[in-house]
């Protein structure tokens, strides 16, 4: 993401930003919340939308930068009224270009108001919080194979007998973090022995106080493993599809929770790592979500399909229920995973479609994979199998 920390000179003309247009569309939530509290962190989203159709015709690199540079033209296009009003006032603020929107912590109903005239702003809309799904509690099945059960139940193993590991591939996930030095994961990090390094590392909200990549949940280094662990026989398990794929990530649920700034911020982060499109991955895997049918993240995803970066996401667990699929698992742009057990039966837990977006062309869930006593790496340099749920049945699509 882009900061711009709101430093301009006092003396500068304040700009004209009210006119006439389409009114803008306020969230309810975020009067709600300007009465109670007296101010608010908000999303501005802007009208203007970058078109990237052309990028499906392009080679990898070309749609990588195609897509960065048309997103960027449309955010600096529309947001330059906005940005030099806030900097004028020495607002806080930062600008998103993946979906052409500012986010302003702290804003007053003073700005609101300001803001709720500027003819290029599409919306205004409150931050969100979303849970991180934790994983479920079930009766742990014995564990007595050093390979995890959920590669041999995918055939993984059998894939990587035709001399398919993942080489020359390159994954991330949005998560709790990943323990980059953990023994079963630092042959595949993709800067290694450089944990604070950019084109494989962003932590949005300074959780891991500088000292780069790390996890203080676990969630994130376990689907981390799912996806590129070892298979170095000497380990105690290997738990990895793709073994000899490469890997970076994101840092976007602080503890137990994901905000809308930090999943903004990766999601933005995850087209250029370090500032370089080359550095993107080929997947981003994506174990976390909330509520069904809403479109907050369309966009972002959308974005990373246009650059070739392939979004797979959790179904959710909030089953038995019918229609209990959460976003941004739901939508049809996206792959939705839910989970089974060893004996290849829909777990209890596992959110059920159909989707709020409907059925047209695919059935939602796309696909369930292993997701009941995973084993995988955790903090420590150790391994848990006592992780249940649809955020432990995503990593299996990476290979």
């Amino acid at each position: 993401a882009l900061a711009l920390p709101g430093a301009g000179a006092a003396n500068v003309a304040e700009p004209n930003l009210q006119g006439q247009g389409p009114p803008v569309e306020m969230d309810p939530a975020l009067l709600s919340a300007l009465e109670t509290e007296g101010q608010a962190d908000l999303f501005v989203m802007f009208r203007e939308r970058a078109n990237l159709g052309a990028a499906y015709g392009l080679s990898w690199a070309e749609r990588g930068k195609f897509v960065y540079e048309k997103l960027q033209q449309a955010a600096e296009h529309s947001q330059k009224g906005v940005r030099a009003y806030l900097d004028a006032h020495r607002i806080p603020y930062t600008s998103f270009p993946i979906n052409n929107s500012i986010y302003i912590p702290n804003a007053d109903q003073a700005l609101v108001d300001h803001l709720s005239h500027v003819p290029s702003v599409e919306s205004l809309r409150l931050e969100r919080i979303h849970p991180l799904p934790q994983p479920v509690q079930v009766e742990m099945a014995e564990i007595n194979a050093t390979t995890a059960w959920g590669l041999t139940d995918t055939k993984a193993t059998s894939v990587w007998g035709l001399g398919y590991q993942g080489a020359g591939i390159k994954v991330a996930n949005i998560d709790t973090g990943v323990q980059w030095n953990h023994p079963a994961l630092d042959q595949a990090f993709a800067c290694p022995g450089d944990p604070t390094n950019s084109a494989c590392w962003y932590d949005p909200g300074g959780y891991c106080s500088g000292s780069g990549a790390c996890d203080t949940n676990g969630h994130g280094t376990h689907t981390m493993g799912t996806m590129v662990g070892d298979d170095d026989p000497s380990l105690t398990y290997n738990v990895g599809m793709a073994p000899d794929a490469t890997w970076i990530a994101c840092r976007g649920c602080g503890t137990s929770s994901c905000s809308d700034s930090d999943l903004t911020a990766c999601a933005n982060w995850i087209l250029a790592p370090g500032g370089n499109t080359a550095n993107r991955p080929n997947i981003v895997n994506n174990s976390w979500g909330g509520g069904g049918g809403d479109t907050w993240y369309l966009s972002y995803v959308n974005s990373w399909r246009a650059a070739g970066i392939f979004p797979a996401f959790s179904a959710g667990n909030s089953g038995s229920s019918c229609s209990t699929l959460g976003s941004p698992g739901d939508y049809q742009e996206s792959l939705s995973t839910a989970a089974h057990d060893s004996g290849r039966t829909i777990a209890s837990f596992s959110s059920r479609g159909p989707s709020a977006f409907g059925h047209e062309p695919y059935t939602k869930p796309n696909i369930s994979a292993p997701g009941v006593s995973i084993c995988s790496t955790v903090p420590g340099s150790t391994y848990s199998c006592s992780y249940s749920g649809t955020s432990m049945a995503s990593p299996h699509t990476c290979l």
